[in-house]
């Protein structure tokens, strides 16, 4: 009977309720599954370098505005002689040391004022003997744009990693310190010879980074020397690896692998040796992975302060209190536990203070940390990241940085930035090589925002395995050039070619010396540093003046703490400056020998007499005569240097003609007749192909400095043909046709181009426009600075001559014959 009772039908109203609890379980179920489905394809995936991810990063990029400069760089590393550099022999085996140098440094180790270069080489496998690494090379500047290896330099064969100039015997030569995997030498400068020097002994370590200041402010230069990790050699790392942003890391290439090596701080003792005092001082840093050090006066109280750059470990601030450093990376808030490597330092944002840039491996951004010195009453030291504000956080997530500089590349008064980048994830397709990438060029926009230009350059639209980089004026022209070292291959010199607005330069004689100049109402900022990753840039200052033409006053802060003033220096000058002395000495510029009033007079007499024999005698040869004699009164007057080498070429004395326009490049690296001038003739006299290319190179500086010139670009055509690269050549003709309709000589060399391809109709009717052109119009002359109404002499071309000899006829078959055979010769000869 209970059993009965138990099997009780359920009521209505208990089974209503049943139902609407089922009801409602199982939308809860649909709707979480739903849900759940919905965050699943709508949400981004996990992250992995080189994704892109919109939905975080599109609110941090801009648009590149109108008004941007035109950078320009060229590749001239062939041209200058640096072509034979290799900074790797043999085969990588995944091991550390391997992958992160090297670097270079720029300095006048002989004191003829151009920046000579030493160039460190990452050597080769660890397993290698000594004598089949790659040997770091000390070059020497020419002064004519070309380098040459240094005879007699002591060899250097290491797994190089960074080197640094500096006087540190005060005997006015710059010494050099080299660094790499158990090796560290110091090479002393003794004028006649370079020596290693037992002051600093080789020791083993892992020693990346080198940095020199006079940090206890005793008269001397102390270095101190960067250690990263403990390395233990092992040819196997490959058989264990991590996985990294889906990427397998051969243990031997993760530096969390290893314990951190300690720092050095060399300390001068003034009589040619140091004491070793990096812990006995509180810098040694034993927790930190330092790739690299700069010393600055960051906090503007005359003395140099230390900042490390340390790999996944802290940063460390030292602040130099009168020559005790103390540990301040946490209160200026600069601790910053990342991949760190290469480091930079400038006011970018032209506030007054000093700002640092540091780079980082990938997936971590770039910092730009703001100083906020100038912005509060107390004085006290902080920093800001304001990387991703400024355009320079997000864009390097896909890239592992390295070299940095802060650099005016086009002198409008604003610190632009330069980034070598190269990743450290091995090919997948060939693990002995590393995974390129491209380098940064920021163009700072007034302190607004950065933007990345590299794109829009040729020379820098090629991915990289990109270390050191290093910038020098190497060519004395006022702007600065770039230098990078490229892993696994060797060294890329680019020249800038970017227009220019005015400049200074400032030659002081004191490393860690700054300066702060006044140029209208704008304040500027420089200190003597050069200190890059695993590099040395151009101990020289570099200051932009936009349209000013002068730096109005300016104060340099020496490291002894004597304070000297200075006013009035012109733009477009080197300026030496000397502690103590208050009298600038020009260096280089655009100045005129200082003649009396007599001798004025005669040398416009002698210049007059020799345009008149050149003008309306047509004398070459009395006219060079009277050139020469105005030089010797004169020696620098462009317009005699420059018309002395038109009379010689008319003589046919080319290698004379060739010096003269040589000398007048040097004297004025921006004269547009003297490249374009010089480059005709070594095309026309060229006995080899290296001659054909540096008269390319020459054109192609014509053609930078003054763009819309039609001369040069005429001449690079006619090289292009002769050396069979047609299509180069109908670019270059076609462009010169638009900008000028009547130019006669390109539709010639078209139709040349067409009848060559078999096109007789189309190569006719080219001459048949050519031809309509008119007898009054003829190739340019004498087309630049200094020219007067009539042309002064008419330039002889590779191929002009045989538009200014046709006599109008337009059979191609007839026309060209003669001219292909001249062509099929300089062929042969540019092979």
């Amino acid at each position: 009977m209970s059993n009965d009772s138990s099997r009780r039908p359920l009521g209505r109203r208990r089974r209503r309720l049943y139902r609407t609890i089922i009801i409602v379980v199982v939308v809860v179920v649909v709707v979480t599954l739903l849900s759940v489905y919905a965050f699943r394809t709508s949400s981004p995936g996990t992250y992995a370098t080189g994704e892109e991810h919109q939905e975080i990063t599109r609110g941090l990029s801009r648009e590149v505005p109108n008004g941007a400069p035109e950078f320009r760089f060229v590749d001239v590393s062939v041209a200058a002689g640096l072509d034979g550099f290799r900074m790797f022999d043999g085969e990588r085996s995944s091991q550390l040391p391997e992958d992160m140098g090297s670097g270079a440094a720029w300095g006048d180790y002989d004191n003829d004022g151009d920046e000579d270069l030493f160039l460190v080489s990452g050597g080769g496998p660890l397993s290698a003997p000594v004598d089949k690494l790659a040997p770091s090379v000390l070059y020497r500047n020419l002064g004519d744009g070309t380098f040459v290896p240094v005879e007699g330099f002591p060899e250097v064969r290491m797994v190089g990693m960074a080197a640094s100039w500096a006087d540190y015997n005060g005997d006015g030569r710059l010494d050099l310190v080299v660094s790499g995997y158990n090796a560290l030498r110091l090479f002393r400068n003794d004028g006649d010879q370079f020596v290693d020097d037992p002051a600093i002994p080789s020791r083993d370590g892992y020693w990346a980074g080198t940095s020199w200041a006079d940090f206890d402010r005793d008269g001397d230069l102390d270095l101190y020397v960067c250690g990263y990790v403990q390395y233990i050699p092992d040819t196997k790392g490959r058989d264990r690896s991590t996985a990294q942003y889906g990427r397998q890391i051969p243990y031997t290439l993760n530096p969390a692998s290893y314990k951190a090596e300690q720092n050095l701080l060399f300390v001068n003792n003034g009589a040619g040796s140091f004491t070793e005092s990096a812990e006995a001082l509180g810098v040694s840093n034993p927790d930190g992975r330092s790739l690299g050090a700069l010393w600055h006066d960051l906090n503007d109280d005359g003395w140099p302060d230390l900042y490390v750059a340390n790999d996944i470990s802290d940063n460390a601030l030292y602040i130099n209190h009168e020559g005790r450093l103390e540990d301040e990376s946490h209160a200026a808030w600069v601790a910053d536990y990342r991949g760190a490597m290469g480091l930079a330092v400038g006011d970018w944002n032209r506030d007054g203070d000093d700002d640092l840039f540091v780079t980082h491996w990938v997936a971590q951004e770039n910092a730009l940390y703001d100083s906020r010195l100038a912005d509060g009453a107390d004085q006290l030291l902080r920093f800001v990241d304001q990387a991703d504000l400024k355009g320079l956080g997000q864009i390097a997530l896909r890239s592992v940085g390295w070299g940095a500089e802060f650099v005016d590349l086009d002198a409008d008064g604003w610190l632009d930035l330069v980034v070598a980048n190269g990743s450290t994830f091995e090919r997948e397709d060939r693990r002995t090589r590393l995974v390129p990438e491209l380098p940064f060029l920021m163009w700072n926009d007034r302190g607004t925002y950065f933007h990345d230009m590299a794109s829009f350059i040729e020379s820098l639209s090629i991915p990289k395995v990109s270390r050191g980089l290093a910038v020098s004026d190497y060519d004395n022209d006022g702007d600065l050039d770039l230098l990078f070292v490229d892993v696994g291959e060797g060294v890329r010199l680019l020249r800038n070619d970017t227009p220019q607005n005015n400049w200074v330069q400032l030659q002081l004689t004191t490393d860690g010396a700054r300066v702060v100049a006044d140029v209208g109402d704008v304040v500027q900022r420089r200190a003597v540093s050069g200190v890059s990753y695993l590099s040395h840039s151009t101990r020289r200052l570099h200051i932009g003046l936009g349209d000013a033409d002068q730096i109005d006053t300016m104060s340099v802060y020496w490291p002894s703490g004597h304070v000297d003033a200075f006013s009035d220096l012109n733009a477009n000058t080197i300026w030496e400056l000397r502690e103590g002395d208050p009298k600038p000495r020009r260096l280089s510029g655009p100045k005129r020998t200082e003649l009396t009033r007599e001798q004025t007079t005669e040398f416009w007499r002698v210049q007059r007499a020799a345009m008149r024999a050149m003008k309306v005698d047509a004398d070459p040869v009395a006219a060079g005569r009277l050139f020469e004699q105005a030089l010797q009164l004169d020696p620098s007057h462009e317009d005699s240097i420059y018309y002395l080498g038109n009379c010689l070429a008319e003589q046919g004395d080319d290698d004379g003609a060739l010096a003269r326009f040589a000398e007048l490049m040097r004297i004025n690296p921006k004269s547009h007749r003297a490249f374009k001038r010089w480059g005709t003739l070594q095309a026309i006299v060229a006995k080899s192909s290296e001659e054909i290319e540096r008269a390319e190179e020459a054109l192609d500086r014509a053609v930078a400095i003054n763009p819309e010139a039609t001369g040069a670009r005429m001449v690079l055509a006619e090289i292009h043909i002769v050396r069979g690269d047609t299509d180069a050549a109908r670019q270059g003709l076609r462009w010169i046709r638009t900008t000028n309709p009547t130019a006669g000589d390109a539709l010639f060399l078209l139709s040349y181009l067409a009848w060559k391809e078999g096109d007789n109709g189309g190569a006719r009717e080219l001459l048949q426009d050519a031809s309509g052109v008119g007898e009054e119009w003829r190739p340019e002359g004498a087309a630049a600075e200094g020219d007067v109404k009539k042309t002064m002499h008419q330039e002889t071309t590779l191929l002009g001559d045989a538009y200014t000899n046709w006599d109008r006829t337009d059979d191609p078959d007839v026309v060209f014959v003669a001219l292909d055979r001249r062509i099929r010769g300089y062929l042969a000869k540019s092979q």
